[in-house]
């Protein structure tokens, strides 16, 4: 449960996931006149090939570095993670308490007989079992909302970049870490960066003038 982990796996989710097609543009209908089979294939080789350019892409870790929401998630989750692990950290101290007492005990002798300290040995047996449970029980819960978090970054991007490509009509909008060379002109992470956190910037003052009346 480390903070590099976290960060890893947020952007190894949305990495996969913004690699997907945004918008595909109508196809035109065909020319009922008497246009020439050729003339409609060439028409359609041409609207190709413009489609075939009509792309752009982010930068994913650019982008994750700059959205002004990734920051307040990644520390709301930090938050969580050093919450769940101060109470298993608790439990683990008193744990350990009990079982230096009881060592304690038996070097001194201070059972009264060896069925006590059996019984002693029994119960923090289960104690320890029931430790472990809750350690797993603990990651698995943080993996959880971990998960969920990162579902609500995705939406975030994902429903901006849909919202952003109606009047820019790209084909693809890719993830830069698919390719390994891209011109630099197609790069619109600053663009989508900029968007995103104007738009997390209004919904912020939105959300305190509502908590405010």
């Amino acid at each position: 449960m480390k903070k590099s982990q976290l960060i890893i796996n947020i952007v190894l989710i949305l990495g996969l996931v913004i690699l997907f097609v945004l918008y595909f543009t109508n196809k035109s209908g065909l020319d009922t006149g008497n246009n020439s089979e050729k003339t409609e294939q060439d028409s359609l080789k041409t609207d190709n090939l413009k489609k075939s350019n009509n792309i752009a892409y982010i930068n994913v870790d650019t982008l994750l570095r700059k959205y002004k929401f990734y920051d307040e998630l990644e520390a709301k989750l930090l938050n969580r993670q050093k919450q769940l692990e101060s109470q298993l950290n608790s439990k683990m101290a008193k744990f350990q308490n009990d079982v230096n007492e009881f060592q304690k005990k038996v070097q001194l002798g201070s059972f009264l007989s060896q069925q006590s300290a059996q019984s002693q040995q029994d119960e923090l047996a289960m104690r320890q079992q029931k430790l472990m449970k809750l350690k797993d029980d603990l990651s698995l819960q943080l993996a959880q909302e971990t998960q969920n978090m990162n579902n609500q970054l995705l939406d975030t991007v994902i429903n901006y970049l849909k919202i952003y490509n109606k009047d820019k009509k790209y084909q693809y909008i890719l993830n830069s870490a698919s390719f390994l060379i891209g011109n630099p002109a197609n790069d619109i992470t600053n663009e989508i960066v900029k968007g995103l956190n104007k738009r997390y910037e209004k919904q912020n003052v939105k959300a305190e003038d509502f908590n405010g009346k």
